[in-house]
């Protein structure tokens, strides 16, 4: 951590008071597993029971037996192995508990991650801000007892851009070593592995090591980084070839979800929706899953309704905040409920006893005072913008590319602790102007 500028005793209190973060994030995180959802049970549309079935196989039986299951095609293995150790070393019953755990103490870390990259980026008073807010925001607290894979991909998306800033500095290059670059390049091809969807963002990471001018030693990094991740990548993908029969680059399900999206509502409906219209597909494309020829016939028959299917999937995705539907009775988003106040089927007074109003409604202010304080945070910074691409950059990607394939909050929530780094860089600058215009 990036604490050389202080001394020993605001070195001390700095870490005392970090403690202090990280424990109020793991007994919150902790509490919500242990106490207020001890019977937490996997959600069948979701993939967390598929996962956890090929751990529990992956223990039962070995690797070769995972085969069996096509599966494994359409799911990166870390999560997989993830889930796997506490199937090996915890009993049948105990399982589900300790992987949500495991998922809480990963977690809490992030806070310091999140400390120390936005220090890094931006100052120490936003920093203290950002990791208050991410120990807090119930968005992550729910989260961390979800078994699917954002719940660990999130920690590894954080720690890989931190692990990145940390080897690249811009205003000193004399700081920047080959073994840094290695270790930031080894996370992010975990996180791919994770969620291959960040597979070309580690690839843009990579070529911006090269900014603002590359020194011998950035290119080196870069040439081994290069040359090892792509082996890996062939490795896996000549595996899968020999078991399948079929080309993917970790995993599959870019093809699917690309067609998914430009039709219909643009989104997901579960599998067995999804298999009637595969069926569909193969007869009409002589038994061919002619998943992009199809789409591409799609948006050329009219590419303005495409063009407004894509805004309307890309706005539904940031207006819901991810995490809602875990509180209350209802299982409906605040958002849900508000519409049916709107339209007279509920009354106001109803809507604020409903079970979860309150909770639902501060995953609401968490969510929206962190897009929109995180965007102004943006606009602010954007003379600025290599200093903070390491933010700015994933923010875009994930959002072009899930708006272009399939997109929900629960695929934009790992970005969403950039908006609100950027939001409590908004905070401390309002603070401090603030500070400046009232002071005697």
């Amino acid at each position: 951590m990036n604490l050389k500028n202080d001394s020993p005793n605001q070195d001390f209190r700095s870490l005392k008071v970090l403690s202090a973060i990280f424990i109020a994030a793991l007994l919150t995180r902790l509490f919500w597993i242990v106490v207020l959802t001890p019977n937490y049970q996997l959600d069948g549309g979701g993939d967390g029971p598929l996962y956890m079935l090929l751990a529990k196989t992956l223990v039962e039986k070995g690797w070769q037996y995972l085969d069996t299951y096509m599966g494994t095609v359409a799911t990166a293995p870390v999560y997989t192995l993830y889930l796997a150790f506490f199937h090996f070393f915890f009993p049948p019953e105990s399982v589900l508990t300790a992987a949500r755990a495991g998922q809480a103490i990963i977690d809490a870390l992030s806070t310091i991650a999140i400390f120390d990259l936005t220090q890094r980026i931006f100052n120490r008073r936003t920093a203290w801000i950002a990791a208050i807010v991410y120990a807090l925001d119930p968005r992550f607290v729910v989260q961390s007892g979800e078994i699917y894979t954002e719940a660990l991909f999130t920690s590894l998306f954080l720690i890989s851009i931190w692990l990145f800033v940390i080897a690249h500095p811009l205003p000193d290059p004399r700081q920047r070593s080959i073994l840094k670059y290695l270790i930031a390049a080894a996370s992010w091809l975990i996180a791919a592995f994770t969620r291959a969807i960040v597979l070309p963002l580690a690839a843009l990471f990579g070529l911006m090591t090269l900014l603002p001018r590359p020194s011998k030693r950035q290119l080196i990094a870069l040439g081994i980084a290069a040359v090892v991740g792509v082996t890996v990548l062939v490795v896996r993908s000549i595996q899968l070839y020999n078991t399948f029969g079929r080309y993917v680059i970790i995993t599959s399900g870019f093809e699917g979800h690309f067609w998914m999206g430009s039709r219909g509502d643009g989104q997901w409906h579960g599998i067995p929706e999804f298999e009637k219209e595969r069926q569909d597909l193969q007869r009409r494309y002589g038994g061919r899953d002619a998943y992009i020829e199809d789409a591409l016939n799609t948006i050329a028959a009219d590419p303005p309704a495409y063009a407004r299917l894509l805004f309307v999937k890309m706005t539904s995705a940031y207006l819901q905040p991810q995490g809602t539907v875990s509180f209350g009775n209802e299982g409906e988003s605040l958002k849900d409920l508000a519409l049916q106040v709107l339209n007279k089927k509920m009354s106001l007074n109803d809507l604020i006893q409903s079970s979860g109003f309150f909770p639902k409604l501060i995953i609401y202010i968490f969510h929206y005072i962190g897009l929109i304080g995180g965007l102004i945070g943006i606009i602010l910074m954007r003379r600025d913008w290599l200093k903070v691409l390491p933010l700015t950059l994933p923010i875009a990607y994930f959002t072009l590319f899930y708006t272009l394939l399939t997109i929900i909050p629960r695929y934009l929530l790992p970005i969403m602790p950039l908006y609100m780094i950027f939001a409590a860089y908004t905070v401390e600058k309002l603070y401090t102007h603030l500070r400046r215009a009232y002071s005697v």
